[in-house]
């Protein structure tokens, strides 16, 4: 008996020291490139996690937000990785982050934060990597004042539906214009917003942005489709404005921009005459006078009557009310996803200045920053509760209130969700 109490006394604690680790495990942290990086540039983090003989389980990472920056992990699994340090194997995983500097000068990224799991997937202690500094500067020729967008490559191109060399336009007809841009390692986000303006006698009215990003193995090629409908309202020549995408070369290292020619349309009354008649006899004559009238008159009016429902419609549609509407309903929902997109159509829809309000809003401000977050932090975390908070303070905020402090130096609207 007293033999085997000691052979489980050594054997019970050797078997509990074979489950830990021999020691803490290693954190590395990689940037590329090191320098020569401008503003809008995607920088990729790589945070490595190594684990002397074996992983017990794989770790959770994540990067701090840091100011003058946007961080973002795109893809949710990790990369298995091997190493041998002094005479000793290391195992572990490699994670992938993308920082996209949306200033110039100097930008601190705190240090990765390691959250250690048991072989059972629980917390079983912490450990940090090594914080860094990037230096971003702003090249000639590139406005810093919006989001930059710098690629290797960028295209933008448009198209007009119905075709306009084919098409004769008619006051109260419509012509949509539907633009599609793509960059080579760069989200949409890093693409300038449109601003769809129409001369007198036009209304225009714009959709959501669709966004078709791509990601592969922590490169994201971006792709961005936005669609603006003109409505002519009274016959005459209108000239629909171009617009532009600037943008950075990287491998040409120069200014560049992606110019989308506009149109020129020609609008004419809609022809309400019928044409006149035979010289027949007077009753017969006044017959056909008659019913030309009457058919001439309720083809008028179902044309103006369909014109005008329509117009409503996307007039109600394209409001910041509607918008505001929206937003209320997704966020009762909880939904972290729907409510971004529909809190990017709302804000999309105010002046500047209620943006701004918006953001420096005492309850709307941290709700927002915490939706952002749960959506682009690796580590973030939302509540369905929460949509009914940001609900309610929705519900209580107007924009032209002149209680809002002022508003701080914020990015703009950050991506729409990237999933994969």
């Amino acid at each position: 008996m007293k033999l085997l109490a000691i052979l489980l006394m050594l054997v019970i604690p050797a078997l509990a020291m074979a489950q830990q680790p021999n020691s803490a495990p290693v954190v590395r942290t990689l940037v590329d490139p090191a320098d020569g990086i401008v503003i809008g540039q995607p920088v990729q983090i790589h945070v490595e996690v190594l684990f002397p003989g074996e992983m017990p389980h794989p770790p959770l990472v994540r990067v701090p937000e840091a100011p003058g920056a946007q961080i973002l992990r795109f893809e949710t699994q990790a990369t298995t990785i091997r190493d041998r340090l002094a005479g000793q194997d290391y195992v572990g995983q490699r994670f992938e982050f993308v920082v996209f500097p949306r200033r110039g000068g100097e930008i601190a990224i705190s240090a990765p934060e390691v959250t250690l799991l048991d072989r059972g997937g629980d917390p079983a202690g912490s450990a940090k990597g090594e914080a860094i500094r990037i230096s971003a500067s702003v090249p000639a020729g590139l406005d810093a004042s919006g989001p930059v967008l710098a690629a290797d490559k960028v295209t933008a191109s448009e198209s007009w539906s119905p075709d306009p060399g084919t098409t004769g336009f008619k006051a109260g007809g419509a012509i949509t214009r539907t633009i599609r841009r793509q960059a080579a390692g760069v989200p949409a986000l890093g693409m300038a917003e449109f601003r769809f303006t129409a001369p007198g006698g036009v209304r225009v009215y714009v959709d959501p942005p669709v966004v078709e990003d791509r990601s592969n193995r922590g490169i994201v090629d971006g792709a961005r489709v936005d669609k603006a409908t003109y409505v002519f309202e009274r016959a005459g020549s209108y000239a629909l404005p171009e617009l532009s995408q600037p943008w950075w070369n990287l491998a040409e290292k120069q200014a560049r921009t992606e110019t989308l020619p506009g149109l020129t349309v020609s609008v004419v009354a809609p022809d309400g005459r019928p044409a006149e008649p035979p010289r027949r006899s007077r009753l017969l004559w006044l017959a056909a006078l008659v019913a030309a009238v009457l058919l001439s008159a309720l083809i008028l009016i179902r044309s103006r009557l369909s014109a005008a429902w329509q117009g409503w419609l996307q007039r109600r549609q394209a409001s910041e009310a509607f918008a505001r509407r929206t937003l209320l309903r997704e966020a009762r929902s909880g939904e972290p996803a729907s409510i971004y997109r529909a809190l990017g159509t709302w804000l999309g829809r105010l002046p500047p200045v209620a943006r701004a309000r918006v953001h420096a809003d005492a309850r709307l401000g941290p709700l927002i920053a915490g939706l952002e977050g749960a959506l682009f932090s690796a580590e973030g975390n939302w509540e369905p509760r929460r949509g009914a908070d940001l609900a309610q303070a929705l519900a209580n905020f107007s924009a032209t209130s002149a209680n809002a402090t002022p508003a701080r130096n914020l990015l703009p609207p950050l991506n729409p969700v990237y999933l994969t």
